[in-house]
């Protein structure tokens, strides 16, 4: 007979694992690069990457990392992440230098922080009907990436919500 983990409490704290203390380093150098870009004057290169920046962070929160944000040491980190976002968008958004070179593409910094809070919420829709934490789904699999487990439907809706979610809101703020 399999035995079945319990479930952890929807807000729980456990001790960083080593890599995600490395993806918490990596990122705070990437992200103080995309900063001091930033000061260094907008154009367009500078502004495609901070949308690039930005998105594939929220990309990557979801896909990658959904395991580590169930950890709520880790997602208040990225938390914190989501804050600095923020600051960013509403440090450059007005920049001189970025006005004629489509400076709303800032704005997809502005989503950091709603789409973990959906996460959040997503996480909570996904225990209250399916008694478990959700996962994403692989392509062209029954199972997901990291845990292995059997994607359920409510799994691909929820992957669903969340990518609509990224686009829409990434892409109507361009």
């Amino acid at each position: 007979m399999k035995k079945v983990k319990a479930l952890k409490p929807f807000i729980h704290y456990e001790a960083l694992k080593r890599w995600e203390i490395a993806t918490f380093l990596i990122y705070a150098s990437i992200t103080l690069y995309i900063i001091w870009l930033c000061f260094e004057g907008g154009n367009k290169i500078q502004n495609e990457t901070v949308f690039g920046y930005a998105v594939f962070t929220q990309t990557c929160l979801y896909i990658l990392l959904y395991v580590s944000l169930r950890n709520f040491t880790s997602y208040l980190i990225w938390v914190c992440f989501g804050v600095v976002h923020l600051v960013m968008y509403l440090a450059f958004k007005d920049s001189q230098g970025l006005q004629g070179h489509k400076a709303d593409l800032f704005a997809a910094l502005a989503n950091t922080l709603p789409l973990l809070l959906l996460f959040q919420f997503l996480r909570y829709f996904s225990i209250k009907i399916q008694g478990r934490e959700f996962v994403v789904p692989e392509k062209n699999s029954d199972t997901d990436l990291i845990e292995n487990k059997k994607v359920s439907s409510v799994d691909s809706v929820i992957c669903i919500i969340y990518i609509i979610s990224l686009i829409g809101v990434a892409f109507l703020m361009t």
